[in-house]
């Protein structure tokens, strides 16, 4: 797709705008935009042509005199401040609008519902989904416990939460994932729903470059991580040698000790900063599988079942920053 070479300019004061103009497919258009980063993935997930969705895109930008996009090259390369103003407006207006349709669609939930999640899923996306799903079931009461996947996996294979959403690694052809095996919230399997898959990367800090001379300095969480798990797989298949530069729970401690220099770390493509570079051309590290968001509860219970289509409409579930 060729960048678009037209320019904006703000409306003057004497102009308004007609928000009549402005359509829920212009905004489910942007706001999925946003969420990928990517047009073509864009497209396949709107289930529309490339060009339809960059023409629907451009349509709001005339709208509202202004880029909502940043394109280099002709791909997404990050939102603009006017896009990143508009963004949480957006999918404020497409909820709402999921939650009133499902008002009248589903009988009222009640009753209690353990949800985990895995402990770095951003917590904007879960608590803006259950407060919502809340507000339109008075009766309903949402639990949400936050640990790492495997410890997630575990509470659910105990009976101790209802619905989880973990993280494990993706199978693929000649990647050994039997490191990962074990966030697997098995035997069944069947109920298993994936969410979203996206690439990890080996990332560093812009600034200071990691020492990959001798044992890879591994910046990660701890042992329960799926992210972990896939990146000492992938090394120990390699043949090469790792430690442990740095370990956190934290997914922000993690992110300033790569600035720091102190490693590399492991991350999904668009959770890195701006001040990160991801290494997977470097010929010191191995590849590494994609990561996959998986949604698993008992499907024949009405309740969960109910729960997680609400959820799942006034959440961004399938697009995960912080993994």
């Amino acid at each position: 797709m060729t960048a678009t070479t037209s320019s904006f300019s703000k409306p003057s004061p004497a102009r308004h705008l007609d928000d009549r103009r402005i359509t829920l497919e212009q905004l489910r258009t942007f706001v999925t935009i946003a969420a990928v980063l990517d047009f073509q993935l864009a497209s396949a997930t709107l289930m529309r042509s490339q060009s339809a969705i960059t023409q629907s895109l451009q349509k709001l930008e005339e709208i509202l005199c202004c880029r909502l996009i940043d394109r280099r090259r002709g791909q997404v390369a990050d939102l603009t401040e006017d896009g990143k103003r508009l963004l949480p407006m957006a999918e404020e207006i497409l909820s709402r609008l999921s939650a009133a349709i499902d008002s009248f669609r589903q009988p009222e939930l009640q009753g209690r519902v353990r949800l985990g999640v895995p402990d770095d899923f951003p917590l904007g996306n879960i608590a803006t989904a259950v407060r919502r799903c809340m507000e339109i079931n008075p009766a309903l009461r949402v639990e949400v416990t936050s640990a790492l996947s495997s410890q997630v996996c575990e509470h659910y294979r105990q009976g101790e939460i209802d619905i989880i959403i973990y993280k494990k690694v993706a199978p693929a052809i000649g990647t050994n994932t039997s490191a990962a095996t074990h966030v697997r919230p098995a035997p069944n399997t069947s109920n298993d729903t994936v969410l979203h898959r996206q690439p990890l990367g080996w990332i560093a800090s812009q600034t200071i470059a990691p020492n990959l001379n001798g044992d890879i300095p591994l910046i990660t969480f701890p042992d329960g991580c799926a992210y972990r798990a896939a990146a000492i797989a992938a090394i120990e298949q390699s043949g090469h040698g790792y430690f442990n530069a740095y370990r956190s729970a934290s997914y922000h401690n993690i992110r300033l000790a790569i600035s720091a220099g102190l490693g590399v770390g492991i991350l999904p493509h668009n959770a890195i900063g701006s001040d990160h570079i991801i290494l997977n051309d470097n010929d010191m590290l191995p590849p590494l599988p994609d990561i996959e968001l998986v949604l698993t509860y008992d499907r024949s219970h009405t309740l969960f079942h109910q729960l997680v289509s609400q959820l799942v409409r006034n959440g961004d579930f399938a697009i995960t920053h912080a993994a």
